[in-house]
C-alpha cells in the first residue's frame, strides 16, 4: 500500500510536467482545429449546393415563363388576323426573340443535366426557332401539331426543373 502514494508521487510530476502539458493542450487545440475545419468546409458545401439550387430553380421558373409566353405570342401570330407586313416581322422578330431567351436558359440549366437533356433541350429551341419562322404561314392543324411535340419536350424539361427542384447534390 505504501507504494502507490510513492509511485503518484514521483509519476505525477513528470506526466504533468510543463513540457507534457503543453503538448497536450497544443494536440487538443490541433484536433478542435481540425474538426472545426471539417464542419467549416461542409457548411460551405451546402451553401454552395443551396445557391447554386436556387439559381437552378430561378432559371426553371424563367424558362417556363419563356416558353409560355412564347407560347401565347405564337397563338396569336397563327390566329390568322390579317396582319400587315411590319406587324407581321414585328410579331417574328418577338417570337424569335422569346426563342433566343429560351435557348439561353436551356443552355445554362443543361450544364446541371446529363448529355441526352442538353441533347432535348437543343432540339427544343430548334424547333420553337422553326415555328417562330413559320408561325404567321402556319394552318392551324399543323400549328397544333408542331407545338404538340414542342409541348413533349418541354414536359421532359419540365420534369427536369422538378427534379432538381429536390435536395439533391449538384456534381
Amino acid at each position: 500500500m505504501d507504494e502507490k502514494p510513492a509511485f503518484r508521487a514521483s509519476v505525477l510530476p513528470r506526466l504533468l510536467s510543463l513540457p507534457t502539458l503543453s503538448l497536450l493542450i497544443a494536440s487538443l487545440s490541433l484536433i478542435s482545429s481540425i474538426s472545426q475545419s471539417f464542419n467549416y468546409r461542409k457548411n460551405i458545401e451546402s451553401v454552395q449546393q443551396n445557391v447554386l439550387r436556387a439559381e437552378n430553380l430561378k432559371t426553371c421558373r424563367d424558362i417556363i415563363e419563356a416558353f409560355f409566353a412564347f407560347r401565347l405570342r405564337a397563338e396569336e401570330a397563327n390566329s390568322h388576323a390579317p396582319l400587315d407586313k411590319p406587324a407581321a416581322e414585328v410579331a417574328r422578330r418577338d417570337l424569335k426573340g422569346l426563342v433566343y431567351r429560351f435557348g439561353a436558359l436551356g443552355t445554362y440549366l443543361a450544364n446541371f443535366t446529363p448529355e441526352t437533356a442538353r441533347e432535348r433541350y437543343s432540339a427544343l429551341s430548334w424547333s420553337l426557332n422553326e415555328i417562330a419562322e413559320q408561325v404567321a404561314a402556319l394552318p392551324p392543324a399543323e400549328f397544333a401539331t408542331k407545338f404538340a411535340a414542342a409541348d413533349k419536350a418541354f414536359g421532359a424539361l419540365n420534369e427536369d426543373c422538378a427534379k432538381s427542384a429536390q435536395f439533391a447534390k449538384f456534381q
